[in-house]
């Protein structure tokens, strides 16, 4: 959130975490038009620069539909 403070995404890594993120239109009910899904393994390999987001797409290990879902500017959070 602090580095991508907003609503219009909704990042969730079943069964840990939803949150939302990045600036744009803010959502609040029902499912959002903007939204990654993925494992936590996954977002972990995301996260510290183990996997980039262009091959965990490619390898269907993230899901991500809408114009703002692409969070390959933002990863790796930990570096």
């Amino acid at each position: 959130a602090d580095r991508a403070p907003g609503g219009s995404v909704e990042v969730r890594i079943p069964p840990f975490a939803v949150v939302q993120c990045i600036g744009g239109p803010k959502h609040t009910r029902g499912t959002p038009p903007n939204v990654v899904e993925t494992g936590p393994l996954t977002w972990i390999r995301l996260a510290t620069g183990r996997t980039e987001w262009a091959r965990a797409l490619e390898d269907a290990e993230v899901s991500a539909g809408g114009e703002r879902a692409d969070l390959a500017a933002l990863l790796p959070l930990l570096s």
